[in-house]
């Protein structure tokens, strides 16, 4: 539901939950910091008690506990929030001295250092394991913290440089594999940082929260006698400034997930096909866009829904239209619609028709080659939503609210990006080129077809995370549904484990007259066994999956094969895989097949096939 009655919550409001399907998934979480992440810890364990969190205290630049194996890859994510103190250091108490000539430079030039010698010791577990790492950011004070008005924004003003040291973790973040940046400055600004940010009370550099047990000490015997204690009584502090902690707090892990469903690719969308009026525009385009007409308005949410296409684009994510109306009338009362910004031919797909919607939008995911449960439609009319919905179970349908929607498909993680691959940022172009593909294949016979193409396939290997391929290659296993041979969905530490205890990650790229597909298809393959194949469509039909597993048997001989796989709600279309390669189910309704010898069929003759890795020494089977 896209709706609500009641204004939403930050959580909510900045990390939007409407096209969640499956759940997170989080089971553990170490956290690693001082006070602040004490405080953390306590409010994480109330917010997510299915969650198993440890904390270890970190300082400066302590060295961190040693923890074996075991413990380490039992971790699915590690949170990090350094110390804004000791990174600066107490001297900027004293801010007389920060406003000597030079002070203030020579001060961030020294936090610079601190902080990526304190990041470096922090990232200790990840340097060794390559653990999933989040790395909070420092709030910054809520005033210009100057001495004079004509310091606010210069490096004189201390807020300046907490802004800098984001600016500077940020980019030394970058550095290392799999650590990724958690903006809580963000959710301070999203909330109002005096609902919880201590600089009301205390000292700039703490960066720290306040709450309720502050008034403790004011009203204890220990600090005032006799009791009550202090002569004129003292308010809660939450009652001076509206505590809003719980709801920080509750941001703070909504982030975590986000970013953890983002990187791992959880209930990811491919697609989202809009409708036109009262979608994308104001009205209907046949009743109010007439020549001769009013100008209409053009500001509000229409114009966020036209850059909001743009920013889906510009993520790799297919877009598409569906619209009950006349095509040429669309296009030309368009401009009249729309400001230059979009136009129809923007959008990788489009069904202008007065054909049932559910039927248009089937067509649509058909040529997107995606499925149900990877598009989002939205429309305003909840009769097309519900028919829709009916028609293709796992759809995620939104639009009946303007005010919520560009958030929803902005801000959600399910469409978002952990990196931008050149595959991403083609697959517009991919789709387009697939249709014109579609079409001449028309006109030929599939002998015909296949001959005209001049398909060519790259088999690689990606030894590694640091490996360019990496973040690709886990892109496809987890957001392929439809040719993936198990379903199975992997983390980037899970799949740096499979490669050092002996598995292989295979990859194939495809290009033809039409168009160069990139890194379209992934195989995990360890000691004989096909662990798992995933493939995009759009190379679907082309022999392409048959000849990649000959050559690799090729490639990687061994005494026997085997292969493995899961039936899924989508991967209908290769079930059959390892049987078209000449395997055999075994016979004790296992999901493995065998390769029971015999000689290994040669790659299809339509094909150019060539390899960037050479022979394998044969390895004994090992099924795990």
């Amino acid at each position: 539901m896209d709706t609500a009655a009641t204004p939403m919550d930050a959580a909510e409001f900045l990390f939007p939950t409407d096209l969640r399907v499956r759940d997170t998934g989080i089971r553990r979480v170490l956290i690693i910091g001082s006070c602040m992440a004490q405080a953390t810890l306590r409010e994480f364990r109330d917010l997510a008690p299915q969650v198993s969190f440890d904390w270890t205290i970190f300082n400066n630049v302590m060295d961190l506990p040693a923890l074996d194996d075991q413990a380490l890859q039992s971790i699915d994510v590690q949170y990090i929030q350094l110390s804004l103190r000791h990174v600066v250091s107490d001297d900027i108490v004293n801010f007389a001295g920060f406003l000597e000539e030079g002070a203030a430079e020579a001060l961030l030039a020294r936090s610079r250092q601190m902080l990526a010698l304190m990041l470096h010791a922090a990232l200790k577990y990840n340097r060794s394991h390559r653990l999933l790492t989040f790395v909070a950011n420092f709030l910054v004070p809520q005033v210009p913290v100057v001495a004079a008005l004509n310091h606010t924004g210069s490096i004189k003003d201390f807020s300046t440089l907490v802004r800098a040291l984001n600016q500077e973790l940020a980019a030394l973040v970058l550095r290392y594999q799999n650590v990724y940046l958690a903006d809580i400055d963000q959710i301070g600004n999203a909330l109002g940082k005096r609902h919880f940010l201590e600089d009301v009370v205390g000292f700039y550099a703490h960066a720290a929260y306040w709450g309720p047990a502050d008034r403790i000490y004011e009203t204890s015997a220990e600090y005032n006698a006799p009791l009550p204690g202090r002569i004129d009584p003292l308010p809660h502090i939450e009652d001076v400034y509206g505590s809003k902690s719980a709801e920080y707090f509750a941001a703070l892990w909504a982030q975590i997930e986000a970013m953890y469903r983002t990187i791992n690719q959880i209930d990811m969308v491919k697609l989202v096909i809009f409708d036109l009026d009262d979608t994308l525009w104001r009205g209907q385009i046949a009743e109010h866009y007439a020549d001769g007409a009013p100008t209409p308005v053009l500001y509000g949410w229409p114009v966020g829904m036209w850059e909001a296409v743009q920013h889906l684009r510009a993520r790799g994510i297919i877009t598409a239209i569906c619209s009950k109306n006349d095509e040429g009338l669309v296009r030309a009362r368009w401009g009249r619609a729309v400001l230059p910004w979009l136009t129809p031919d923007d959008f990788a797909l489009r069904a202008i028709n007065f054909r049932p919607k559910a039927d248009n939008v089937a067509k649509i995911i058909a040529g997107a080659s995606v499925t149900a449960r990877s598009t989002v439609f939205v429309d305003d009319n909840p009769v097309e939503r519900e028919a829709v919905r009916a028609a293709h179970p796992g759809i995620r349908v939104i639009g009946s609210n303007p005010y919520v929607t560009r958030r929803i498909l902005l801000w959600s993680p399910e469409t978002q990006l952990a990196f931008r691959s050149a595959e991403s940022a083609n697959r517009e172009q991919s789709i387009r080129q697939l249709q014109l593909r579609e079409s001449e294949r028309s006109t030929m016979s599939r002998e015909e077809f296949l001959a005209s193409l001049g398909c060519c396939v790259s088999i690689g290997t990606v030894p590694g995370e640091i490996h360019p391929d990496f973040a690709r290659s886990l892109e496809l296993i987890n957001k392929t549904n439809q040719f993936n041979t198990t379903g199975v969905r992997w983390t980037s530490t899970q799949l740096v484990h499979f490669l050092t205890v002996g598995g292989d990650l295979l990859t194939f790229r495809v290009r033809d007259r039409y168009a160069d597909y990139g890194l379209v298809g992934v195989v995990l393959f360890r000691f004989g066994l096909f662990a798992q194949v995933a493939m995009s469509c759009r190379v679907l039909g082309l022999d392409v999956e048959t000849s990649v597993i000959h050559a690799i048997m090729r490639l990687k001989p061994c005494p026997e094969f085997y292969a493995r796989v899961f039936e899924t709600d989508a991967n209908m279309v290769c079930r059959d895989l390892f049987l078209r390669c000449g395997f055999t189910a075994k016979a004790d309704g296992s999901d493995l097949f065998v390769w029971t010898g015999g000689e290994i069929p040669e790659t299809a003759a339509h094909l150019d096939l060539s390899c960037t890795f050479g022979d394998a020494a044969a390895v004994p089977v090992l099924l795990p």
